[in-house]
Order: C-alpha cells, then structure tokens, then sequence
C-alpha cells in the first residue's frame, strides 16, 4: 500500500484517538486496519531510532515481505509481527547489565525491587502510587487512594484515571510477590515495564492483563 508512505504518522498527534480517526477519515475501509497496524510499526521503529540501536534486520526483511501481501493476511501477519517486535524492544528495556563479578544469579526479590524503582523513576503513573503508598496513605487524614487518583489525574486525559488506578493494584501485588520471593510469569517484567510506552486504550487494556495474570498467579499460590 503505497499511500501509507504519505500519510502522517501517529506521533504527529498528541492523542492516539485522533490518530485513529485520521485514518479512518483519510484511508480507504479495507485499508484501514492495515494501516492502524503500521502506524503502531512506525513508533516502534522511532523507539529503535531513539536509541540509537539498529532495528533488526529479520524484521525488516518481515515487514517488505508482508507488504507485498493482500488483505486478510498482510494485517494479520503485521499484528503478529508487531507483537514480537514488542517482545524484543521490552527485553531490551529491562535486561539488567552483565555483572562484573561473574553474572552472580539475582534473586526475585532483588529483581522485583529493580522493577520497581525503574517504574517509580519512568511511570507517571507507578510514580503518583509509589509517593502515595510511602508519604500519603499512613498521614492521619489520608485520602483514600481512589480519593488522591482523582483529585491529582482531574486534568488528565482519558483513561489516566483508570490507569494509575491499575498502577496501584500493581504496585500492591508487585509488593506481594517480593515479600514472598515469588518470580514473575514468563515476559511479565517486560510487559510491566512497556506500559508507560503505549497510549490510549490499548496502554489500560495490557494494564488490566497484566494485574489479572498476576492475581491469578496469586490466588493458585495461595490455594496450593
């Protein structure tokens, strides 16, 4: 689809709603999908631009296979390819550096205590439960966390609440899981540490897996 070389890109939006609308408006029907798909494509390659890293070369080769697809199976393929991009990008984001003294394993309290400082330093949201949890709630005339979330997230854009909302029950679980030693699923860490790089309704979506596959880990240890 030549046309999507002429098209603006998500990040010339602040708000992904409006990207999504865009495209819609702009872009024939049955491209549409196509086209929403490659628009998430473009950001993650501007993330491997940012960082000065080259973006693999089995995804290049992946993507000019794909676009000389047609319709179901180019979108598909793309989503796909997306997700795996997605799952490369977040190891590269949380892959700790080589111990000099001979990679001594970590264990999953260190690992998790890790996590949680990286997302107090990235996550606005993380960040607004971790201050709270530390300096707000035990003051006597504590608001309740629901309370705080709003009045500090009034002015925010939509879905802020629900997500720093979500934040907190992560940071709740992420406290249960270090206090017992417990690991974290397999590319739970990743996921964890890429939602503050998503947007919009997608960035609540994988928030809201994310804690129910860890209160579901919860629950079957608690039952076993």
């Amino acid at each position: 689809m030549t046309e999507k070389h002429s098209l603006k890109l998500p990040t010339d939006f602040s708000d992904p709603k409006e990207w999504r609308a865009y495209v819609r408006a702009t872009v024939q029907p049955e491209d549409v999908e196509f086209t929403l798909a490659y628009g998430r494509t473009t950001l993650f390659l501007r993330f491997y631009e940012v960082r000065g890293e080259r973006f693999p070369e089995e995804f290049r080769a992946e993507l000019t296979r794909i676009d000389g697809l047609g319709d179901p199976e180019r979108t598909e393929f793309l989503v796909a390819l997306n997700d795996r991009i997605l799952a490369v990008m977040t190891q590269l984001l949380v892959t700790p550096p080589t111990s000099s003294a001979g990679n001594e394993a970590r264990t999953p309290r260190e690992l998790i205590d890790n996590l949680l400082d990286n997302l107090a330093r990235k996550n606005p949201g993380f960040a607004l439960w971790s201050h709270y949890s530390k300096f707000i709630q035990h003051q006597p005339d504590a608001p309740y966390w629901e309370d705080y979330v709003a009045n500090e997230c009034k002015n925010g854009a939509e879905g802020e609440i629900e997500f720093t909302l979500l934040m907190g029950d992560l940071g709740k679980l992420l406290a249960l899981f270090r206090d017992r030693n417990l690991l974290l699923p397999p590319l739970c860490f990743e996921r964890i540490s890429f939602l503050h790089h998503l947007h919009g309704p997608e960035r609540n979506l994988q928030a809201r897996a994310v804690v129910q596959g860890l209160l579901e880990v919860i629950a079957s240890c608690a039952s076993a």
